[in-house]
């Protein structure tokens, strides 16, 4: 490509731990839902989701901002923006079921445009072992099967942090609800061990002395973190379902340690000024929560437990029987009051109650109002929003954190502190938006390591300007390109950093615009990553995140790459050689094509490249299926064993006629069997009228 120039640095790069952080692409389609109306505020406002329900529960629509009035500390307050918020409908199509359970294997930074929810799942360490573990999954199932066709959600766990960030991957999404460790309890011998030191020092397990999550500190630090990290997102509604069966908000301090007076800070201390970090960063982020108790129905008798957390004990400070499940059962209902929410308890079922939340919020109305304190107090102040409509049920937050007033001298030094674009684009909760940025993350054995190559395809849009007539060329200039490599515990694993020269010939007028395919390369050791990359140049700075699970080429009998196509002609791309040591063939991230353009799938078969075991012949299945779930086109082949004398890889194309297909989306499909072992991609795409 004329005036390209092309450098790569490879790096390594550190992070702060975000716990909610990542968005993945959204399943391709086959009609786009009509625009939504935009909430139109200044930073000034405060904005206020607001839902509407009839006697039925059901969302009403319609309501127009004379239908509402809004107090600030009891006093009205002058409704400054108004926006009625009908999300996409959830019921089935007649597709087949790929159309929605296979999303693409390339992913758009327009998610973070989309009209939707976002829903973070928080599986908490108070869940009881047993059957109540099996019923918190189910609820976290029902609510991701209930996910809109904008709704993005994550898996948060408070023994093990973040188990999957955002995605709108329903199967990383149960996959992450069903390996996740759900259960403070540990071992039998741990157990032991633990008894005897309580017998010693004369007291009884409690959450307040777990020293895996001292006072519980940990579980009110996580809700403060994702509250933290969906602050900043406006327009789209944020959702917290907390599952579990306790939320420890208080606790008094021993007056007294060892026979004398303490002046220790305790239990109580701590979680007084953790409680109020987390209801502060709350009411900031406007996030609704709402509580699930998956214990069930419980008998209460003298000696019953209501929590198996809590261990049976002799000792001072054993809550029993009813006082303790009254107890735990306000502490659930705190958060939902607070925010608008409901608390789901006293159910063997609280799974059934997910569809009717998730119904209620299928229309809402954003309202802006101007605060009377415009410098910010820091103070907490009351909202209530009324509607003149009789009979309707108004939900909606109860307050707001105000920030603090900043001063001259402060305001002056923040400026310094700011990060830049490109780390707000990789750091964000979801892609920054400043061109059209696509993705495409495909993995390759390295040849003579272990590890993997993470072949990158970056489709960058109008980051420089259509060339003018009479005009060779159309105005350029250095493209930054920044692609990040993070494991699923958020640690960083790699980056690197390309600078792209570039000029778009005056034929790109007439062969799709100003969009280019970069291309781009991280090596990775085989396991599961969210990959981040960011374009900074043209004064815009965009970004697109993707997820990727790397397999391990080199021990695993049978494996395949993922598939990747050939750019057609007059695809733009830089540098076109970048890869050629690596593929036969140039990729492209467009997935959307036209009858008369080509389309080649490429993808490479191996027999566990480190492996000395005798090669076998492979058989592969490549399978084409439309929208209504029906076979378009199918073939099988023989790859011998001796293809996989070079490497112990075998390469493979698939051509598909595209002419013949109808216009709509569809799905390839590839399986490899070498004796009762098998291997599988799936890649989907669209032909264009």
């Amino acid at each position: 490509m004329a005036g390209q120039r092309f450098t790569l640095q490879m790096v390594r790069i550190r992070r702060a731990a975000l716990l909610v952080i990542i968005a993945i692409t959204l399943p391709v389609r086959a009609q786009s839902p009509a625009p939504q109306p935009t909430f139109r505020g200044g930073t000034d406002l405060v904005q206020v989701d607001v839902s509407v329900l009839d006697g039925k529960r059901h969302p009403v629509r319609g309501l127009t901002a004379a239908d509402f009035s809004i107090l600030e500390d009891g006093q009205p307050r002058e409704i400054q923006a108004f926006t009625e918020v009908n999300l996409p409908d959830r019921v089935q199509s007649r597709d087949a079921a790929w159309t929605r359970d296979v999303p693409s294997d390339v992913a758009t930074n327009l998610t973070a445009q989309e009209e939707g929810r976002l829903l973070i799942i928080l599986l908490d360490r108070t869940i009881p072992v047993g059957e109540p573990m099996m019923t918190a999954r189910r609820v976290a199932a029902a609510a991701i099967n209930q996910l809109g066709p904008g709704d993005l959600a994550a898996v948060v766990s408070t023994n093990n942090g973040a188990v999957q960030n955002l995605t709108a991957d329903h199967t990383r999404l149960l996959h992450a609800i069903s390996v996740s460790d759900l259960s403070s309890e540990i071992s039998d011998v741990g157990k032991e061990v633990e008894a005897e030191v309580f017998a010693l020092t004369g007291r009884t397990w409690s959450t307040l002395n777990d020293g895996r999550c001292q006072c519980g500190l940990c579980v009110l630090e996580t809700i403060t973190r994702v509250a933290d990290a969906v602050q900043t997102t406006g327009g789209r509604r944020k959702v917290l379902f907390f599952i579990g069966s306790d939320l420890l908000l208080q606790a008094a301090d021993p007056t007294v340690r060892f026979g004398k007076p303490s002046n220790d800070v305790g239990c109580g201390d701590r979680l007084r000024d953790a409680r109020d970090v987390m209801l502060t960063a709350v009411d900031r982020a406007n996030l609704t929560i709402h509580s699930f108790d998956p214990t069930g129905l419980v008998n209460v008798g003298v000696a019953t437990r209501a929590s198996s957390i809590v261990r049976p004990g002799t000792g001072p400070g054993t809550d029993t029987g009813a006082a303790e499940l009254l107890r735990r059962q306000g502490n659930l209902m705190v958060l939902p009051d607070r925010t608008g929410g409901r608390a789901v308890m006293n159910t063997n079922g609280p799974d059934l109650a997910v569809p009717e939340i998730f119904r209620e919020s299928d229309s809402y109305y954003l309202i802006g109002f101007r605060p009377g304190n415009l410098r910010g107090d820091g103070k907490f102040h009351r909202i209530t929003v009324q509607t003149a409509r009789h009979g309707l049920d108004v939900r909606a937050r109860s307050g707001y954190m105000a920030p603090a007033a900043v001063s001259a001298d402060d305001a002056g030094k923040s400026t310094t502190t700011l990060p830049k674009p490109v780390s707000d684009a990789i750091t964000g909760l979801l892609p920054a938006t400043g061109a059209s940025v696509d993705l495409n993350a495909a993995a390759f054995a390295a040849p003579g390591t272990t590890h993997a190559s993470v072949l990158l395809t970056v489709g960058v849009t109008a980051f420089a300007s259509q060339p003018g007539a009479g005009q060779a060329t159309a105005a350029g200039g250095p493209l930054e390109i920044i692609a990040t490599a993070f494991d699923p515990g958020g640690r960083p694993k790699g980056l690197t950093r390309q600078t792209l020269e570039l000029s778009w010939p005056a034929a790109a007028r007439t062969t799709g615009g100003n969009r280019f395919d970069a291309l781009s390369r991280i090596d990775l050791p085989p396991g599961d990553y969210e990959i981040r990359v960011a374009v900074n140049g043209a004064s815009r700075t965009a970004s697109v995140f993707t997820y990727l699970t790397v397999p391990s080429f080199a021990a695993a009998p049978l494996s395949l790459s993922n598939l990747v196509i050939g750019a057609t002609p007059g695809t733009l791309t830089a540098p076109k050689d970048f890869l050629s040591t690596l593929l036969p063939l140039v990729p492209t991230a467009r997935r959307e094509f036209a009858r008369t353009d080509r389309f080649v799938a490429f993808f490479r078969v191996y027999q566990g490249t480190a492996r000395d075991t005798t090669l076998l012949p492979v058989q592969l299945q490549s399978t084409l299926l439309n929208a209504g779930g029906a076979i378009v086109a199918t073939k099988s082949n023989a790859i011998e064993a001796a293809e996989f004398a070079s490497g112990r890889a075998a390469n493979h194309y698939v051509t598909l006629p595209l002419a013949t297909l109808e216009p709509g989306d569809y799905l390839l499909k590839v399986e490899a069997k070498m004796g009762a072992r098998v291997a599988g991609r799936a890649m989907r795409f669209q032909v264009k009228r």
